[in-house]
């Protein structure tokens, strides 16, 4: 059945059925992987996916439910679920659909050179990132991993207000990370690329990147436990700003589950920080025209020069508030209920390179690798214990690589304590909360423990 005539026939039994407002989120999208070992396809996965979710408000209530088949039963399973849904809830809190009464950017998600692109020419791109990353060194003994994925999706919100709105994207990514040896001393770094344009994709320069990161590390060894002043990799600090990035949502807040409650409009970091989120940005892997309800997009300044400006906010949690929303509501996928997340997120480039960075910093460490990001940080508290490796600086040159510490601390203390950010912006993948960036940057000092 055709979305239109699907809408049509839900819409005439939602009203039928007492719903005073209703909406539903369509997506639908396909994507190709491919794994490359010993110059042979490992995996090979093509697949397409669709869905569809249904809210509406039932006796005061938001009713949530969702399908993956367009057909006459989903129609009444939909509305079926929705009502005994919204029955169930007991949140005084109010839900809203958007009427849509804004203008929207022209956001080009959508590379039709990339959609051309036949599964031929991407195993063939993957098939030369293998070859070009083993061709490095002699010391790259085998490749943990090589592949090629490509992605496409399309969403669309239609409502009782008369909203219409569609959004197209695409994407591609490649991703090597090479295991090297030298004296029965192994290790493993990887290196990535995730663009909308084919052309932009440079299986030289990754392999480069990643054997040298990997070699980079033989020798290493641990440091003596103390405080250290550190540099923070750009890749390293965009996961850490992915990871704490939940304390900026209204809803966290509002829920007790951040410590900015009654920030805004005060310093929470230090004049140095500037952090963005840029749901038009050019490129941009998670930018897009509206948010998951319909809401224009816009780029707001989060934290200005150490100021934090605003929340990131839906249309629920900014009416709580009595402000307007950010355009930050998101869907983690049809199924989900409207959340709130940011889009491309960054703390904003300085000027120095690494290299300068490392002169400025003089003596103490620069950390280039993180583990346990997941386990090891406490999105509520801040409080942080990973994993690390890194090098050690003296005299503003690299010294020795280092590995077996841990490096401790509390992101709203980090933000604090950044003395310098760099100019080497950097993003990392698209995650399902955005796509997060950041540059090198200098922290004052963090608890490492070592021998």
């Amino acid at each position: 059945m055709m979305i239109k005539n699907f809408k049509d026939k839900l819409f005439s039994r939602a009203k039928e059925e007492g719903f005073t407002e209703y909406e539903i989120y369509y997506v639908d999208g396909d994507s190709f992987k491919v794994t490359i070992y010993k110059g042979e396809i490992d995996q090979y996965n093509l697949n397409s996916h669709a869905g569809l979710s249904f809210r509406g408000l039932y006796n005061g209530n938001m009713g949530y439910s969702y399908t993956e088949v367009l057909d006459d039963y989903a129609v009444d399973m939909l509305i079926k679920n929705a009502k005994e849904n919204a029955s169930a809830i007991e949140d005084e809190e109010v839900d809203i659909i958007y009427g849509g009464q804004d203008s929207y950017a022209n956001v080009k998600g959508y590379n039709q050179e990339l959609a051309l692109l036949g599964a031929e020419e991407k195993i063939k791109l993957a098939l030369q990132l293998e070859k070009d990353t083993l061709e490095q060194s002699a010391k790259v003994k085998t490749l943990e991993d090589c592949m090629v994925v490509t992605g496409a999706g399309e969403s669309r919100i239609i409502n009782s207000k008369g909203l219409d709105l569609q959004y197209k994207s695409n994407t591609i990514y490649a991703v090597v990370a090479p295991v090297v040896e030298e004296n029965d001393k192994v290790n493993t770094a990887f290196a990535f690329k995730a663009t909308n344009d084919f052309s932009e994709i440079d299986t030289m320069s990754l392999a480069k990147e990643a054997v040298e990161d990997a070699l980079a590390y033989m020798g290493a060894e641990s440091i003596p436990t103390g405080k250290y002043k550190v540099i923070i990799r750009n890749d390293v600090m965009a996961d850490i700003l992915d990871t704490f990035s939940g304390i900026f949502s209204a809803y966290n807040v509002q829920k007790g589950m951040s410590l900015l409650k009654g920030k805004v409009g005060t310093h929470i970091a230090s004049k140095a920080v500037t952090i963005i989120d840029d749901p038009l940005m050019e490129k941009g892997l998670s930018s897009a025209p509206f948010d998951a309800e319909g809401v224009p997009s816009y780029t707001k300044t989060v934290v200005e020069e150490g100021r934090l400006n605003t929340l990131l906010y839906n249309l629920k949690t900014a009416l709580k508030d009595g402000v307007k929303s950010t355009g930050n509501a998101s869907k983690g996928s049809y199924a989900s209920p409207v959340g709130v997340s940011p889009s491309n997120f960054y703390i904003k480039p300085g000027q120095k390179s690494l290299g300068e960075l490392i002169k400025a910093l003089e003596d103490g460490v620069l950390i280039t690798e993180v583990q346990g990001l997941h386990s090891g940080a406490n999105g509520v508290s801040g409080d942080f214990s990973l994993g690390a490796k890194g090098f050690q600086i003296k005299d503003g040159n690299k010294v020795k690589p280092i590995e077996q510490i841990t490096v401790a601390g509390n992101f709203y203390s980090l933000l604090q304590d950044v003395i310098e950010v760099g100019g080497d912006l950097k993003f990392g993948m698209p995650s399902g909360s955005g796509c997060f960036g950041s540059s090198s940057l200098i922290v004052k000092e963090l608890a490492i423990s070592g021998k």
